[in-house]
């Protein structure tokens, strides 16, 4: 739910790699604006730098948390980031590098709901005579001829039939994962891995489902002290019935909150990385703008726990990858999941930064700053020293953000106007068109992203 835009030169980097000049920071900004609404509450109890110049007023609300909401433990972790170099920045503001405080969330601050794309953008459409959603459904296959595309079948679920739609224009939007996989099934992918699989080449497009970046962290839990809410408290019907009545009164308290409050994101000086004893060609090469890794909690136990702990977790990010992935079918059945190569820590300076970065979250939150909430270390355990044993812990506790991009690049599968390369009226505009990853959370850039793309089809189209 954190709302995040990062580093302006991952932007600038987006329009140099699929020749959109309307992708730079300077102009994209414009689409970021457009797809939000800001509000920052007059009654905070934290200072925060924050720039409301670069948003609108529509569609996502975003919001800063006020006073009521704002998780009790997070002046434990700011004054850890603090202690730990943290500045801080808005970065949602073309900053790439400091600390957030309270925010911002996808938050509506009238009720404390999430805020996402249905009630943002689709609940506007419901009353238009050419929209039609169809739910529990799923597209199986683009129709073809020769290379223009037609429409698409589709299964509904409900009935398990299979349907035919036709179309002028067919857009994709199916996440990271799926659009790749789609396409893939359709005909569109590398000949030789379709051709392995029986599936007619429509297209010979090499670089579908390749280019698979995500964000990928490694977690350590505490055991907090009986006053920190966490998910915990949920179990205890009286506690829940407290804290609902709370919120439904007045959309606050621990219901009213994603469980966290701040977060920051920090770059590793040329000196450090050169202490890692590898080649960090490409972490040093990156522009100066931009972090190598993110840090962040949550009020909740994000590994397996004892049944009577009181479990916080706090987790080092990798946001600045140099080792991607790849989406590949794994049979031409629709109904068979894909194959995911994420190789994550790929590379041996993602490797050195993500053990870097696992080393330094379990140095705070074992230091002075956090002694009064932490009682004891859950995960990997205090007694967890070396880097050897601290590599193993690492490895058995990373988890995806699940911010994957890539797989359909803008610039290698698809042209200026988000079409698939080698076929007609065929696009794709989701977070798989993104070339490079943001340096903080994904769902900005996919607003703005969605955004920019729709002046593109408004403009070809209509």
């Amino acid at each position: 739910m954190i709302y995040c835009r990062g580093a302006s030169s991952v932007f600038d980097e987006w329009a140099d790699l699929a020749g959109l000049d309307g992708l730079r920071w300077e102009n994209l900004v414009k689409d970021f604006e457009k797809s939000t609404n800001l509000f920052v509450p007059s009654d905070r109890d934290y200072e925060q730098i924050i720039d409301t110049a670069t948003f609108g007023n529509a569609h996502v609300n975003v919001s800063y948390e006020s006073t009521g909401q704002r998780v009790p433990i997070d002046d434990s972790f700011v004054d850890t980031w603090i202690a730990n170099g943290a500045k801080d920045a808005d970065l949602t503001s073309g900053d790439g590098i400091g600390m957030m405080v309270g925010g911002t969330y996808s938050i509506n601050p009238v009720n404390a709901t999430r805020s996402y794309a249905l009630p943002a953008y689709g609940f506007q459409l419901a009353g238009r005579p050419n929209v039609q959603l169809v739910h529990d459904s799923r597209v199986i296959r683009i129709n073809f001829e020769g290379t223009k595309a037609i429409g698409v079948d589709y299964v509904d679920f409900s009935t398990n039939e299979t349907h035919t739609i036709r179309s002028k224009e067919t857009i994709v939007s199916a996440g990271a994962v799926n659009s790749p996989r789609l396409l893939l099934l359709s005909g569109i992918g590398p000949r030789d891995h379709l051709e392995g699989l029986g599936i007619p080449v429509v297209a010979d497009s090499p670089e579908v489902g390749l280019n698979f970046f995500d964000h990928h962290y490694t977690i350590m839990m505490f055991n907090a002290t009986p006053d920190i809410v966490t998910t915990k408290q949920l179990d205890d019907p009286a506690l829940f019935a407290s804290f609902l009545a709370e919120y439904q009164a007045n959309a606050t308290g621990p219901l009213s909150s994603p469980g966290a409050s701040s977060f920051f994101t920090e770059r590793l000086s040329d000196e450090v990385l050169d202490s890692l004893g590898v080649n960090v060609t490409f972490p040093k090469s990156l522009p100066k703008d931009r972090p190598h890794l993110l840090y962040e909690y949550a009020s909740a136990g994000m590994l397996p726990t004892p049944d009577n702990s009181n479990a916080v977790s706090a987790f080092a990010a990798l946001i600045q990858p140099e080792a991607s992935g790849s989406v590949r079918l794994n049979t031409s059945d629709w109904r068979d999941e894909p194959l995911l190569d994420t190789n994550y820590f790929g590379s041996e300076s993602d490797m050195a930064i993500a053990l870097y970065g696992y080393k330094r979250v379990l140095a705070m939150m074992r230091s002075d700053t956090m002694r009064s909430v932490n009682v004891n270390e859950l995960y990997p355990g205090s007694n967890v020293t070396s880097d050897a044993d601290i590599k193993a812990a690492l490895n058995q506790a990373a988890v995806s953000f699940h911010h994957v991009v890539g797989t359909c690049s803008l610039g290698k599968v698809l042209d200026r106007s988000f079409r698939v390369k080698g076929t007609q009226n065929l696009r794709v505009v989701d977070s798989s068109a993104i070339p490079r990853l943001p340096t903080c959370h994904l769902q900005a850039s996919v607003y703005a992203l969605a955004e920019f793309a729709a002046d593109i089809l408004k403009d070809e189209l209509y």
